[in-house]
This record gives C-alpha cells, structure tokens and sequence, in this order.
C-alpha cells in the first residue's frame, strides 16, 4: 500500500493507495483526492516536492521523486462561498479559482513594475542625455550594461506573466474570468510595450554616436 502526506498550511493529510506503488498513481488522481478532501478548486491546487511545482496530471509519482509515505505540499485556498457567488459568473468555484490564479500573477508583476520601471526610466533619461561616447570599438560601459540587465529583467518576468495567463484555460461560460485574463493580458502588454519603447530609444541613441 502507498502512503502519500500532503501538508497545508498547517494542516497534515495521510492519502493511502491499497495494494498500489507510486509508479501506478498519476499526479491528477493525488490532486483529485486532495481537492475532494480540503475543498480547494483544482484550478488553484498546486503540488510541490522537493521544492519543484508537479505539473503533469498524467504522470506517475515516481517520476517526481516521491518516495513511499513521503511528504508533498499543497498549496491553494478553499474559497468562501460568498467570495464564489460574488466574483464568479454562476458560483462554480473553479472559475474562482482561475480568477485568483490571473489577479496574483497580475499583482506579482504591478509589483514589479512599481518597483523597476520608474527606476528604469530615469536611468535611459541620464543614458541619453549623457552624450555618450561610441563603444562599438570597446567593451559596453557600466551604465549601459545596466540599463539592459533592467531591460533584460523586466521583460522576461512579464513574458513570463503573459504565459501564465496564456495557460489560464476559462470554460465559454466563465464570462468573469474571460474577462479578467483578457485584462491582465492586455495591461501586461502595455508595460512590455512602455519598456521595449525605452529599450528602442537606449540603442537609437546608441547608433547616433556610433557614426
């Protein structure tokens, strides 16, 4: 028999497979067994071991590293029933769960936006009003090594976002969480778009003084 301990939060769950071994149990059916158990949508369940997020429902325990009763953690929040009816389209508490999957990835990346960009922006201003001198016969400056690593930063965590987003799948029905990804979609896109125009002016400057 197979013994699997979830912890969440501080609440500890023994799941007991009979007359099975980690290699038969898929992830899907551990995430089934805990969304039954804690009341947590499975849109919002998520697996971790060993530090690692187990994503695909259809393979085997064995391939995560679970060994027999080892201890996995779950993360995910049980909804209240009136956040459900209040914030979703007809009270499935699935779709609430995709709706606070697109918001804390959305706030992660407000986040840093709020913290980098005006940073950001204030470093490409001094860049170009700096003058500076041609480097294409010498080793890129400080400064303007670091306004790629900025660039560099800012743009990967928010393609990063957009693919969170892009990898939300909503029901036709699920008319608020449509709604909210294709907003998060589309204010993401707009800082990526605030960036790469900064980034664009840094190097036409950039070939100004080349010449």
């Amino acid at each position: 028999m197979a013994i699997v301990n979830v912890k969440w939060g501080r609440e500890k769950h023994s799941y007991e497979f009979d007359g099975r071994i980690l290699a038969d149990i898929r992830l899907g059916e551990l995430r089934k067994q805990c969304h039954d158990r804690t009341g947590v949508p499975l849109g919002g369940l998520t697996l971790i071991s060993g530090g690692a997020t187990m994503k695909d429902d259809s393979a085997p325990l064995s391939c995560f590293g679970i060994k027999p009763n080892g201890q996995i953690t779950m993360m995910g929040t049980k909804p209240s029933k009136d956040d459900v009816q209040v914030l979703t389209t007809h009270g499935d508490p699935e779709e609430y769960a995709l709706i606070l999957k697109i918001q804390t990835s959305l706030q992660k990346a407000q986040a840093l936006v709020a913290e980098h960009v005006p940073r950001y922006e204030q470093a490409v201003a001094k860049y170009i009003q700096s003058n500076p001198p041609p480097y294409y016969l010498a080793a890129m400056p400080p400064a303007r090594k670091q306004l790629l690593d900025a660039h560099t930063l800012l743009s990967e965590n928010l393609l990063q976002s957009l693919l969170v987003f892009d990898g939300v799948v909503c029901k036709q029905d699920f008319e608020v969480a449509r709604a909210t990804r294709r907003e998060a979609v589309k204010e993401t896109q707009k800082w990526l778009d605030a960036i790469d125009e900064l980034n664009s002016k840094v190097k036409e400057c950039d070939k100004v003084v080349s010449k």
